[in-house]
């Protein structure tokens, strides 16, 4: 009889339970339950076209949000897998304020490369702007630029005012709720965005710990002529509250009391056999100084490029192999969804 009692008692709370504790303060095991849209049909997107006047530099701005599923949306063109979009359509009504994610791509590559993630975050309810990173993309290499990797936060910050005062966004914003997210050199941007400061530097310690990255780029010549004091000083948006960033780089720039110093959550992701930008000396760096970080190794065969969005027919034939194809222990399409899935448990759990 009291077996009875226990096990009615058992099938009665356990439902319940489910229900009752992700929200209670004691355990939060909500996020597990948390149902994460991986497979986006349709955004809305629009390009945003800024000068910034002061630094006289352009500062081109692609912005992904959610619309109606009755927006009109079609392929769009280009080397990457994406989804269907809603140019220009609507933003949805679905909710009155969205959270926010700035995106900084990697050197030489533009605001399209992590297309794949920006799609994913509007499928789970937030707004994406990521910039292009003037004379540091693949169709327009500026060695000067390509020599001045401060300029980068810089970027952000000013897309960031521009959105939060442009008509179609500034009132559909969620203040409290502004992220990050960063590959490779756009990680490094992620790292100053959070706090960090470099370290005091001239040309010929860029010579010496940079020279692999600017081989073919800037001449040692060139880098003689660049003032690399203006490096120094802080670049934190304290508007960012949470940051992402996917085989950071530049991890010999910074100072080690600036990362300690950094009091924002940060996520960093790394491939465990990065032959482009050692993980051991940056990711591992990184995540060892900052207090808050919280470091995810992929491991086994998973390159530098991994990250980027996977290449449509087009993109196969175009681009160099290294971009698009990955060993065969490796399923790009399954790495970035895992990716995806913990970026929005992160910025879900962090952003508030």
């Amino acid at each position: 009889m009291k077996m009875n009692r226990v096990k009615w008692i058992f099938y009665f709370a356990a439902p319940l339970a489910i229900l009752i504790i992700p929200f209670s303060g004691g355990l939060n095991l909500g996020k597990y339950f948390k149902t994460i849209a991986l497979q986006p049909k349709k955004t809305g997107i629009t390009t945003l076209h800024y000068h910034d006047d002061a630094r006289n530099r352009p500062v081109i701005t692609e912005v992904w949000y959610p619309v109606d599923s009755t927006s009109p949306a079609k392929a769009p063109p280009g080397f990457w897998l994406r989804c269907d979009e809603a140019r220009d359509a609507p933003l949805s009504n679905k909710q009155t304020l969205y959270p926010l994610i700035m995106m900084s791509h990697g050197s030489g590559g533009d605001r399209y490369n992590i297309s794949w993630l920006a799609e994913v975050f509007v499928a789970n309810g937030y707004i994406v702007a990521a910039v292009d990173h003037f004379g540091n993309t693949w169709n327009n290499k500026i060695p000067e630029a390509c020599a001045k990797p401060w300029e980068r936060p810089k970027d952000i910050s000013f897309a960031l005012d521009q959105l939060l005062s442009s008509s179609t966004f500034k009132d559909r914003i969620d203040l409290q709720k502004i992220g990050f997210v960063g590959y490779s050199l756009g990680g490094s941007t992620g790292i100053w965005i959070a706090g960090a400061e470099a370290l005091p530097l001239n040309s010929e310690g860029v010579k010496a710990n940079a020279a692999p990255d600017l081989a073919g780029i800037a001449s040692p010549e060139l880098l003689d002529t660049i003032n690399f004091q203006d490096a120094c000083g802080s670049f934190r948006d304290k508007r960012i509250s949470a940051v992402m960033v996917m085989a950071p780089a530049l991890g010999w720039m910074f100072a080690e009391n600036s990362l300690e110093k950094i009091d924002i959550p940060v996520y960093i992701v790394a491939p465990e056999k990065d032959q482009v930008v050692n993980t051991e000396k940056n990711a591992k760096i990184f995540a060892s100084k900052i207090t808050r970080a919280t470091l995810k190794i992929l491991p086994g065969e998973a390159t530098h490029y991994v990250f980027l969005t996977r290449a449509n027919a087009i993109g196969k034939r175009f681009l160099e192999p290294k971009y698009c194809e990955d060993p065969t222990s490796i399923d790009r399409k399954k790495v970035q969804e895992e990716v995806a899935k913990n970026s929005i448990l992160f910025f879900d759990e962090k952003l508030k």
